[in-house]
């Protein structure tokens, strides 16, 4: 009993121990939103790796000068950028889902 008394910032008098301003205290809605940035950012780093991908296809594309080698390596590329942009937006769609099933935006940013 004393250890849970310890660890809700109770005296063993019954007094409680309000935490600094400063100090965050937790609670369901802060990890939710630390969840919901955490994939947002994640989503958008992937779009961003993704347009960079199909960007660097295209000047590989442009520069092969006919050769057939750099002009597979390119179109190799392109599909794999194409096929992360799926994968990106299948994710998207299903953590919205999810969301829509359990009541939860996972993807809301701040408060």
């Amino acid at each position: 009993m004393y250890l849970l008394n310890y660890l809700a910032l109770t005296l063993p008098g019954g007094q409680t121990i309000a935490a600094p301003k400063q100090v965050p205290t937790g609670g369901l809605d802060k990890v939710q939103t630390i969840i919901g940035n955490a994939l947002t950012i994640m989503i958008i780093v992937a779009i961003i790796l993704v347009v960079v991908g199909i960007v660097w296809a295209g000047i590989q594309w442009a520069g092969s000068g006919g050769d057939k080698s750099k002009l597979a390596a390119a179109r190799a590329r392109l599909t794999w950028a194409v096929i992360g942009l799926i994968v990106v937006l299948v994710t998207f769609f299903i953590l919205n889902f999810v969301g829509y099933l359990f009541k939860v935006d996972l993807l809301k940013l701040g408060n």
